[in-house]
């Protein structure tokens, strides 16, 4: 009787809402509304859906750009949270998913933010950082909300094949290069570089574990389609954390080494330099001599010879000046670009001098952070970084022992493709990135496999199952 009188007061205030809608001057959104509606209960009904079409969206975000305030992203995020709270409310979703130890270095981030924003100079400008960061818990709360109902599987999926068209995109639109680097539909290659990073280890999963040979041969090519974009990147530091995030790979997958004679082991180096030495090689001219220039960075701030380097110099000397003023909360959210813009090297590394862009971030989150919420935001980050991979190591361990050789293999490619995130973290500022904190949820849902109570029939069994 409830039910029906729920149902009865819905659909009454839905037509209510039309009809003001149809008297209105924005009549023509009138027939949407329905839809709107529909789209709310079907993402009430299947939140994962909501998160997995959020997630999606990631690497296509420069398709909104110039629409801040409404684009699909931000109404889908948005709704997610209202639903998973209510979710939550009414008892629909267990209170203990939220319980982990990762909340207590989040809360001392965002304290740090908080306290940094109230005594910033510029409380406005810290104001939007802070705001930021709540956006990116935001995302982590909604994840860990519903971790129980999302499947992994699933979500490595959708990031391969988004990222794989934006890949994509970047082959075919030559006009989209900056400088002759592939950027995709993001405004900077080496971020370019990282979304590639992020998915090669989940792509290469996907194309040895697959069911079907049709889905291991899609993801195959898209596998090769991520390695000639990331080529076109011409990103040293994406080059770096690639070769690092093979190591980890590399690590899992040694016991499979053991058991190859002298000769195979030979062949199997030889090989391996072969490849390295075609692709070197293979790669353009101008990539070589940038990943030479790496040799040049000891020379300081002063070397010119190679402007990147010299500026990211300058960027550890700026960071360091403002973490020596305050060491224990920082200059304060968002201040690094201000501080920065102030000094001698905003115009004298300027990629423009008739428009000089003065205002540059570190170029390096754990900097940044600690040197706009000091040692405690540093420590917290720092904390958050190392109780998730070490959750995603433990999920590991605990299904090599137990013999489940797909499981561990699971986690360790989901492990790689967060170490590609917190690794990039040294070259590029991005702790507000969205993959960093859904798979910050996801190293609980590992995590919580380890546990002989919850392996039988757990989500992790059901979906490699």
């Amino acid at each position: 009787m409830r039910r029906d009188a729920l149902y009865f007061s819905m659909t009454l205030c839905l037509a209510i809402i039309c009809i003001i809608t149809l008297l209105s001057k924005y009549y023509f959104l009138a027939p949407a509304i329905p839809v709107l509606v529909i789209a709310l209960l079907w993402l009430y009904k299947s939140p994962e859906h909501g998160l997995l079409a959020l997630i999606f969206f990631v690497p296509l975000e420069g398709l909104f750009a110039g629409n801040g305030l409404f684009t699909a992203p931000k109404m889908i995020g948005i709704a997610l949270l209202v639903i998973v709270s209510i979710r939550l409310l009414c008892k629909q979703a267990p209170i203990s998913n939220l319980r982990t130890p990762l909340w207590y270095p989040i809360l001392f981030l965002v304290l740090a933010f908080g306290i940094g924003t109230v005594l910033s100079p510029y409380p406005g400008t810290s104001l939007q950082s802070f705001k930021q960061l709540l956006t990116a818990v935001s995302i982590f709360y909604i994840t860990l909300t519903i971790k129980d109902r999302l499947n992994p599987v699933y979500l490595a999926r959708v990031i391969v094949i988004s990222v794989g068209a934006t890949a994509l995109i970047a082959l075919i639109e030559s006009d989209q290069a900056k400088e002759g680097r592939a950027i995709g539909l993001l405004t900077d290659p080496n971020y370019f570089a990282l979304l590639l990073t992020f998915a090669i280890p989940l792509a290469v999963y996907l194309a040895i574990y697959e069911k079907m040979l049709v889905a291991r041969l899609l993801f195959f090519i898209l596998l090769g389609t991520f390695l000639v974009a990331f080529e076109k990147t011409f990103s040293r530091s994406g080059l770096v954390v690639l070769v690092l995030v093979v190591g980890v790979l590399g690590w899992h997958y040694k016991k499979y080494f053991r058991n190859f004679n002298v000769v195979q082991m030979l062949l199997v180096f030889f090989s391996v330099c072969v490849l390295g030495v075609m692709l070197t090689f293979l790669a353009p001219q101008e990539y070589r001599d940038r990943i030479l220039s790496l040799a040049n960075l000891s020379s300081g701030v002063h070397a010119f010879e190679d402007r990147s380097l010299g500026r990211r110099s300058s960027y550890i000397v700026i960071a360091f000046e403002e973490f020596k003023e305050n060491p224990i909360l920082g200059s304060g959210p968002g201040m690094f670009p201000l501080r920065y813009a102030q000094s001698g090297y905003a115009a004298a590394f300027s990629l423009n001098k008739n428009e000089p862009e003065l205002f540059r971030r570190a170029h390096n989150t754990y900097l940044e952070v600690l040197a706009e919420t000091g040692i405690v935001g540093l420590f917290s980050l720092c904390g958050i970084v190392w109780i998730a991979t070490r959750q995603f190591r433990l999920g590991r361990l605990a299904q090599l022992r137990r013999g489940n050789t797909q499981q561990a293999a699971f986690a360790a490619h989901y492990l790689a493709a967060f170490s590609a995130i917190i690794l990039f973290f040294l070259f590029l500022t991005g702790i507000n990135n969205k993959y960093f904190w859904v798979f910050l949820a996801l190293s609980e849902l590992f995590f919580l496999s380890k546990n002989d109570s919850l392996a039988k029939g757990s989500d992790m069994e059901r979906v490699l199952s």
